[in-house]
C-alpha cells in the first residue's frame, strides 16, 4: 500500500525507517503492537507532500508502454515461425467469424428497412388436416380479405393484396421479360416505397397503370422521361407508366422490377365484387394501427371466417382453417409455409453458422494460448529478470496481454483482407450479395475493434497470468516448476480435437446422404431431358404442330407438356372413390396435367392398364393414371384399380397404374398422384433428347420457339433442377467441409504447440534416458503415446455428440442412410494420422537432441 502512493525519492528512506522501527517495537513489546504502529505510520504518510504526483506517473507509464510495444514487435520478428502460426491461425478464425456474422446480419436484416416495419404484418393460414408438401400452413389468402380487414377491424390502418407477376413488357418492338408484383392501390400505403418520379397516391388511379423501378426504366427508356410513356403488358394492351421507384434492396422479401395495378387482373376484379370468399390466391399484408395489439386482432379472425366464407363452396370442406399474423421481419426465415413469397432463408442454418463460426474462433484463441504457453519456457528467464529488477505482477500481465492484443490486431488486418477476398465466393455459394460496407454499417468498425480486443484478452489471459505468477528465484536457478500449463493445454487440445472430429464425422455423414440421394432409384429418368418453362400459352395451344416439327430432328426423341415436372409435383386437391360417400372417405391427392408423351419423356414405368392415347378422345375428359400409392390409399391393388372410377369433378375412370416415383425431394414420402390429359395450367414443356450435339439441339429448339413466341427462350436440364432440390444441403456440406478443414488445421497447430511445450519440459528426462541407452524409436514412442491418448479421448467424446447431431439432421429426410461404424472409424483414423504427422517433427527433434546439451546444467 505504501509503495503505491509514496513519492519515489522518499521510498528508500521511509521504508528503511519504518522497518527498523518495526523490529525495535517488536523486540520491546509484541508483534501485534509492532503491526499497529506500522499501520499508524503508513496512514500518517497519506498527506499531499508525501504522495506521488499523477503527472510523473503518466509520463513513466507512457515510457513503459512504449517499451512493451517495442519488445513485442522485436519478439514477433525474432520468432518468425511462431508469429506466422499465431497470426495465421487467429486470422483464419477471425475471417470465418467475420464472414459468418456478416451472413447472419444480412439474414436478420430482411425487410427491416421499411418505415414502420414493426407495424407491417402479413396474414397466412393453417389448414388443419391438409398436409401439403410436409406442412399444413399456406401463405395465400382470399382476395376479399384486405377490404374486410379495413372495414371490420379498426386495428388495421391499411391492408393490401399482392401476387407475384412475371410479365413480358414491350416498348418500340423491344421485349423485356421481367419479374414484378401485382398489387392493389393500398400497396404504397402499407409499404412506404420512395417515389423518384410520380405521385404514390395517384399511381394506380387506372387499372392499366404500371410503376417501374429505376433500373428497369433506364433499361427500357434509356435517357427518355418514362412518366406518361406506354409499355405493352403481356403482349396485350398498353399500360401507362405513372411512377418510378427505387429498386428494392437485396434484403427485401418482395423482389420486383415493376408493380402493376392488380385491378387489371380479371380474376381478382371478379373476386372482390363478391360478398363472400371461396378462394385462396393472394398475399395479404396490412399496416397495424399504432398502439394496437396484434394478438387481439388475431382473435377476431374466427368470427370473420365464419361470417365471410362462402357456405356453399365450403359445405364439404374437410379441413379447419386458422388465420394467423406474422410481422414482416419474420417472413424470410419462415420456411414452413406453402406458396410463400420471397427468397427463403433457414433459421437453423443461421444458428448453425453462428455456432460453428464462434467455435472456430475459440479454437483459434485456444491455439494461440497453447503456443504461447509452449513459448513461455524460453521467456521464463526474461520474466525472472523483470521481477528481480522490480517489475510488478500487474505490469507483466499487461505486457503479455498487450502482446496478445497486438497479435490479434495484426491478425484482424489480415482477416479483413481475407474477408474482402473470400466474401464474393461465399456470397455466390449462399446466393446472397453479402459485402463489407463500412459507411452503411456504422457499427462494423467498432464491432471489429471490440472483437479484436476480446480475442486478444481471451487468448492471452492464461499465458499472462501463468507467467506473472512465476517465482524469480526458481526461474533463474533453471527450475520451471511454476509452468503448470500442460494440464490446461491437454484439456484445450482434447476439446479442439473433439470439435474437429465431430465436424469430420458430420461432413462424412452429410456427404454420404447427398450421394445416397443422387444415386437412389427415382422411378423416372432425369438424364437428357430439357425443360422449358411456358411463358406464352400459345405454345401449348399449338403444341401438337410444334411436337411434330421437333420429332423430325433425329436428336429429339419425344416431347410433352405438364403442370409439374416429376421432381416436384405441387398441385393437390380432394377426391373420393365412391359416389355420394361422406367427407371422411376423402383423400388428398397430388395431380399433374400432362400430354400423351409424358411417360415416354421421363421414362416412367406403366405397371398395369394402358397409357393415354390420342386415338381415344374420351381420355381428355375422363381418363386418369394413378400411382401405386394412390391405388393403395383408395383400397385397390394396381391390377384391381384399372377400370375403377373416382369422384373428381364428375366420374373419372382409372385406365392405368404407374410405378411410384419420387415426385418430391427425399425429405418427403411418396404421396398419392393422378395424371390427367389437360392443357389447363401447363407450366413446362419437356423434351427428351439423345444427348448428342446438345448445343445444336438447343439452338434448334430456340429457333422453333422464337418463330412462334416473342418471349425469351429459357431452358434447364432436368438433372440441374433435381440438384436444386438439395441446394441447401449441398451448401451445408460445402460449408461444413471448409469449417472441418479449418478446425483440423487449427487443432493441429495447437497440437504442435503442446508437443513443443512437452518436449521442452522433458528435455532433461530425454537426455537421461538416452544416456541410459534409450533409442530414438523409444523416445519417439514415449513422446507420441501421450498425444495419441489425448486424441483417442477426443474421439470418444466426439462420437456421441456427432451421432446425436447427425441423427437429428437425418430425421429431416424421409429416405435416409443409416449411420455406420466406418463413418466414425474413418474420422478417428484420420485424426490419429494427422496428429501423428503433426507431432512427429517435434518428437524426432527431441529424440535426436544431444544429451550433453540437456544435462550440462546438472
Amino acid at each position: 500500500m505504501l509503495l503505491r502512493f509514496l513519492r519515489t525519492d522518499l521510498m528508500e528512506e521511509v521504508c528503511g525507517d519504518l522497518e527498523e522501527n518495526f523490529h525495535v517495537i517488536r523486540e520491546r513489546t509484541s508483534l501485534f503492537a509492532a503491526n499497529c504502529n506500522y499501520w499508524y505510520q503508513v496512514l500518517n504518510y497519506l498527506r499531499p507532500f508525501a504522495m506521488r504526483r499523477s503527472k510523473s506517473f503518466r509520463l513513466n507509464s507512457y515510457g513503459m508502454y512504449r517499451n512493451y510495444f517495442r519488445i513485442s514487435f522485436r519478439n514477433l520478428l525474432r520468432q518468425k515461425l511462431y508469429s506466422a502460426i499465431n497470426i495465421g491461425g487467429l486470422s483464419l478464425g477471425l475471417t470465418c467469424f467475420i464472414i459468418a456474422m456478416l451472413y447472419v446480419q444480412h439474414e436478420l436484416s430482411y425487410d427491416l428497412f421499411y418505415k414502420n416495419a414493426d407495424r407491417i404484418y402479413r396474414i397466412y393460414q393453417r389448414q388443419i388436416g391438409n398436409v401439403h408438401l410436409g406442412t399444413d400452413q399456406f401463405a395465400v389468402t382470399p382476395a376479399l380479405l384486405p377490404s374486410v380487414l379495413h372495414e371490420e377491424c379498426p386495428d388495421v390502418e391499411y391492408a393490401t393484396s399482392i401476387t407475384n407477376d412475371f410479365a413480358l413488357l414491350t416498348f418500340d418492338d423491344h421485349h423485356f421479360y421481367e419479374r414484378g408484383l401485382a398489387a392493389d392501390p393500398n400497396f404504397f400505403n402499407v409499404f412506404a416505397t420512395p417515389f423518384l418520379q410520380g405521385n404514390p397516391t395517384r399511381a394506380f388511379d387506372d387499372p392499366a397503370n404500371i410503376v417501374l423501378t429505376a433500373s428497369l426504366a433506364e433499361k427500357i427508356f434509356g435517357t427518355k422521361d418514362p412518366i406518361g410513356q406506354f409499355v405493352n403488358y403481356q403482349n396485350g394492351e398498353p399500360f401507362t407508366v405513372t411512377g418510378i421507384i427505387a429498386d428494392p434492396p437485396s434484403n427485401s422479401s418482395l423482389q420486383y422490377s415493376f408493380i402493376v395495378n392488380l385491378l387489371s387482373n380479371t380474376y381478382y376484379s371478379e373476386e372482390i365484387k363478391k360478398t363472400t370468399w371461396n378462394n385462396n390466391a393472394f398475399y395479404t399484408f396490412f399496416l397495424l394501427a399504432e398502439g394496437a395489439d396484434p394478438a387481439q386482432l388475431q382473435s377476431k379472425f374466427p368470427a370473420l371466417i365464419k361470417k365471410y366464407r362462402d357456405s356453399e363452396s365450403y359445405a364439404s370442406y374437410p379441413f379447419k382453417d386458422h388465420y394467423r399474423i406474422q410481422n414482416i421481419a419474420g417472413i424470410h426465415l419462415e420456411t414452413g409455409v406453402n406458396d410463400d413469397i420471397g427468397l427463403k432463408g433457414n433459421k437453423q442454418y443461421v444458428y448453425l453458422f453462428s455456432a460453428v463460426a464462434l467455435i472456430v474462433l475459440l479454437l483459434a484463441c485456444v491455439n494461440y494460448m497453447n503456443l504461447a504457453i509452449a513459448r513461455s519456457i524460453k521467456r521464463a528467464r526474461e520474466v525472472g529478470l523483470r521481477k528481480v529488477v522490480g517489475a510488478l505482477r500487474s505490469q507483466i500481465i499487461f505486457q503479455f496481454l498487450g502482446e496478445s492484443i497486438l497479435i490479434a490486431f495484426l491478425s484482424l488486418l489480415l482477416a479483413v483482407g481475407l474477408t474482402h477476398l473470400l466474401l464474393p465466393v461465399f456470397g455466390r455459394l449462399m446466393e446472397r450479395p453479402i459485402e463489407i460496407d463500412y459507411l452503411a454499417n456504422r457499427l462494423l468498425l467498432p464491432a471489429l475493434l471490440l472483437l479484436v480486443t476480446l480475442v486478444g484478452l481471451l487468448s492471452g489471459s492464461y499465458p499472462a497470468f501463468v507467467m506473472s505468477s512465476l517465482r524469480p528465484v526458481e526461474i533463474l536457478k533453471g527450475k520451471n516448476s511454476g509452468l503448470t500449463g500442460s494440464k490446461v493445454q491437454r484439456v484445450l487440445l482434447v476439446a479442439q480435437y473433439a470439435v474437429a472430429i465431430t465436424l469430420v464425422i458430420s461432413s462424412i455423414v452429410i456427404y454420404t446422404q447427398l450421394r445416397f440421394v443422387q444415386e437412389k432409384e427415382l422411378g423416372y429418368d432425369r438424364r437428357n431431358v430439357i425443360t422449358i418453362p411456358v411463358r406464352d400459352y400459345s405454345l401449348v395451344e399449338g403444341f401438337e404442330t410444334l411436337r411434330i416439327e421437333w420429332l423430325k430432328n433425329p436428336a429429339i426423341l419425344e416431347s410433352s407438356y405438364c403442370t409439374s415436372l416429376p421432381i416436384n409435383v405441387t398441385s393437390s386437391h380432394i377426391i373420393n372413390d365412391e359416389v355420394g360417400a361422406g367427407t371422411e372417405d376423402d383423400i388428398a391427392i397430388y395431380e399433374s396435367r400432362v400430354d400423351y408423351g409424358f411417360l415416354d419423356v421421363f421414362g416412367i414405368t406403366l405397371l398395369t392398364g394402358r397409357n393415354f392415347s390420342r386415338d381415344v378422345k374420351s381420355d381428355v375428359n375422363s381418363a386418369y393414371l394413378i400411382n401405386e400409392t394412390a391405388a393403395k390409399a383408395l383400397g385397390w391393388t394396381p391390377e384391381g384399380a384399372v377400370g375403377k372410377q373416382i369422384v373428381d369433378d364428375g366420374l373419372k375412370t382409372i385406365i392405368g397404374v404407374i410405378k411410384d416415383f419420387h415426385m418430391h425431394s427425399m425429405h418427403l414420402q411418396i404421396q398419392p398422384l393422378i395424371l390427367k390429359v389437360n392443357r389447363a395450367y401447363v407450366n413446362y414443356i419437356a423434351v427428351k433428347v439423345t444427348g448428342e450435339d446438345l448445343p445444336e439441339t438447343i439452338s434448334f429448339l430456340k429457333k422453333t420457339i422464337a418463330e412462334r413466341s416473342p418471349y425469351p427462350f429459357e431452358y434447364q436440364f432436368l438433372d440441374e433442377r433435381f440438384d436444386q432440390l438439395y441446394k441447401s444441403e449441398m451448401k451445408l456440406g460445402e460449408i461444413f467441409g471448409v469449417f472441418t478443414v479449418l478446425s483440423i488445421l487449427i487443432a493441429s497447430l495447437g497440437l504442435f504447440g503442446l508437443a513443443a511445450f512437452m518436449s521442452g519440459q522433458r528435455t532433461k528426462e530425454i537426455g537421461i534416458r538416452k544416456v541410459l541407452g534409450a533409442s530414438i524409436q523409444n523416445i519417439m514412442a514415449l513422446l507420441t503415446k501421450d498425444f495419441l491418448g489425448m486424441v483417442s479421448l477426443a474421439f470418444l467424446i466426439s462420437v456421441p455428440i456427432a451421432w446425436f447431431a447427425m441423427r437429428v439432421w437425418l430425421q429431416e429426410f424421409a429416405y435416409r442412410i443409416n449411420m455406420e461404424w466406418w463413418m466414425f472409424g474413418v474420422a478417428g483414423i484420420l485424426a490419429v494420422i494427422i496428429a501423428g504427422i503433426t507431432i512427429s517433427h517435434q518428437s524426432l527433434r527431441a529424440s535426436m537432441m544431444d544429451p550433453v546439451e540437456s544435462l550440462r546444467s546438472e
